[in-house]
């Protein structure tokens, strides 16, 4: 790492993306252009694929000291991953993305920029999904539905990526914290709705173009994914005595 002083810190959670991760790289590197202040964590969150050789690979081939790699040897959930990688930046504003690229790199500078403008760091910037199919937008609603139901808070779109937000925010209320599945986005975002001000800009989600959805996807993962999350939302529910 050079001695330039980061602002920014973004997560990618890798897990098994050894196809997209060039590809991540490149995208990232062209959102970023010629800001030092900002860094890109890829975590290689226990691949069993050759995400390690690629990322070395990749890494020596741009030589570009934004970018650096976290490594978790097991596998313990897609929220460890983005813990882990939260738990190593160096920058005062953090954020986090997915690795399949359906979120555009440069919808997280631009939600990092709308951080910036609003200066305060109690706000929490976040992506709204734009046109999207009838299917998983159908989904999403009935889980922002039960969600906003059960905690009573209204929250939006939860599986919207970018996530932008003050070191501050992980440190009060995500560090040795938050949970290690994909519940980790629910439980930020229930926190920033509670005690902080939520923004969000239009996101357009592409399709990705290698590897397997680990949250999404087919419907059958969506609903296994779906069944967890319903669970955590109780367990959340029961544990801040929410009536």
């Amino acid at each position: 790492m050079s001695s330039t002083e980061r602002d920014l810190s973004i997560i990618v959670p890798c897990y098994n993306e050894a196809k997209n991760i060039p590809h991540i790289i490149s995208q990232f590197r062209e959102a970023l252009k010629e800001r030092q202040n900002i860094e890109v964590i890829l975590v290689n969150n226990g691949s069993t694929d050759n995400s390690s050789e690629v990322l070395i690979e990749e890494f020596s081939k741009i030589n570009d000291a934004r970018f650096r790699s976290v490594k978790v040897e097991i596998n313990k959930g897609y929220g460890f991953g983005i813990l882990s990688g939260l738990d190593a930046a160096e920058g005062n504003v953090l954020a986090w993305t997915h690795a399949d690229l359906q979120t555009d790199p440069i919808d997280v500078i631009i939600a990092y920029e709308k951080f910036k403008e609003i200066n305060n760091s109690r706000a929490f910037v976040k992506g709204k999904r734009q046109n999207r199919a009838w299917g998983p937008a159908f989904f999403t609603y009935m889980m922002q539905l039960i969600a906003s139901a059960e905690l009573g808070v209204k929250l939006v779109d939860i599986g919207a990526q970018p996530k932008v937000f003050s070191k501050d925010f992980y440190i009060t209320y995500l560090k040795n914290k938050a949970p290690y599945d994909f519940s980790l986005d629910l439980y930020a975002q229930y926190f920033a709705t509670k005690y902080g001000t939520i923004y969000e800009i239009p996101v357009v989600f592409k399709t990705r173009k290698f590897g397997e959805a680990k949250g999404g996807g087919s419907l059958k993962t969506r609903i296994k994914v779906s069944i967890r999350t319903f669970k955590y939302i109780r367990e959340l529910k029961k544990k801040l005595n929410i009536q």
